[in-house]
């Protein structure tokens, strides 16, 4: 039986008239979607206030004001600050943390079809399903036009959407949050997209296994699994294991369920065997992790999955601060595995 403070992996339903295929906003922190979810939905996430650490895909890192990231449809996500509850065990509350642009893959492929100019976008679409995080220049350069988006009108609000999306190609020093993963999925899509909205549905549970998917989907247990690890440079049980754990450490920072009702409630029946994919995909033990919660992370390389089973991990980028950064700070946030800081 699953805690009250216990969620499950929620789908974001995004609200948006039918004359638009897009909307911007920002929001206060905590908000009803700051958890781990997903949504069919392609997203621009950018942080204006406060730091901690970010959870995309396969990949966790550490957040700054000024990170902003592209994801592509169905991507769990989520930020949590640090210190999201105080000694004395009150929410933290930050007003305007989250600046969001949440758009219809119908309404990028119409861009691409009528707009010939904005053809470039489509790299970034493609792109955007192993996430993408841009530098802090280009971040400080697309928060005004993000924030004007959110409140203009007719025309204008079409033409900073592509003013905003402009300087996204032009960051060359964006980088991949999960680069094992492919961007160009062609037909594949469709499926793929079924095989983690399941996923993201059920994770918690605790019968669910990668045969059970496989039944679902119509495939031989062997060739689902070769399908999934060349589309997610993972195997299915990895990534399972991954939602899992990602789920634990919001429980971690942000309720005060115990260790062992979170271990039950987020999928795992044997308490080992959630401690043990624990240390290995964070790099602590679960009580380790709450008690250090309220320090400063300090975080490694960001760690796709198949780094978590001995790959290469990619040095982390720290890019040069910008001029005219308004009231963001000039650097974005590097994904490393969790460590902590010694006071």
């Amino acid at each position: 039986m699953k805690s009250a403070a216990m969620k499950d992996l929620i789908r974001e339903v995004i609200v948006a008239p039918l004359d638009r295929g897009f909307l911007a906003f920002s929001h206060d922190y905590p908000y009803s979607y700051t958890g781990w979810h997903y949504h069919p939905e392609y997203e621009l996430h950018l942080i204006q206030r406060s730091s901690g650490s970010f959870f995309v895909g396969t990949y966790a890192g550490r957040f700054e004001p000024g990170n902003l990231v592209l994801m592509g449809p169905n991507m769990p996500h989520m930020w949590v600050s640090d210190n999201s509850f105080s000694e004395r065990e009150d929410r933290l509350f930050i007003h305007d943390r989250d600046m969001a642009l949440q758009f219809s893959g119908t309404f990028a492929e119409r861009c691409l079809q009528v707009f010939a100019d904005a053809a470039p976008f489509g790299k970034l679409f493609e792109q955007s399903h192993s996430g993408i995080e841009f530098s802090a220049a280009v971040s400080a350069e697309v928060a005004g036009p993000l924030r004007r988006l959110a409140v203009a009108e007719g025309p204008e609000k079409l033409a900073l959407f592509f003013t905003v999306f402009a300087t996204l190609v032009g960051d060359e020093n964006r980088r991949l949050l999960c680069p094992g993963l492919p961007t160009d999925l062609g037909p594949r899509s469709a499926r793929l997209n079924s095989v983690l909205q399941y996923i993201a549905e059920n994770y918690n549970n605790p019968n669910l296994t990668c045969g059970m998917i496989a039944e679902r989907e119509g495939m031989p247990l062997s060739t689902f699994s070769r399908f999934f690890e060349k589309n997610l440079n993972c195997s299915c049980l990895e990534y399972i294991n991954r939602l899992r754990i990602y789920k634990a450490c919001q429980l971690l920072m942000e309720t005060q369920v115990p260790i062992t009702s979170i271990c039950y409630d987020i999928g795992y029946d044997v308490l080992s065997t959630f401690n043990r994919n624990f240390a290995r995909f964070i790099g602590v033990s679960p009580s380790d992790f709450r008690h250090q919660r309220g320090l400063k992370w300090r975080i490694e390389p960001g760690m796709p999955l198949s780094a978590a089973a001995g790959g290469k991990v990619d040095e982390p980028r720290r890019p040069a601060p910008s001029a005219g950064a308004h009231s963001l700070e000039d650097r974005s946030g590097t994904g490393r595995p969790f460590q902590a800081l010694t006071p």
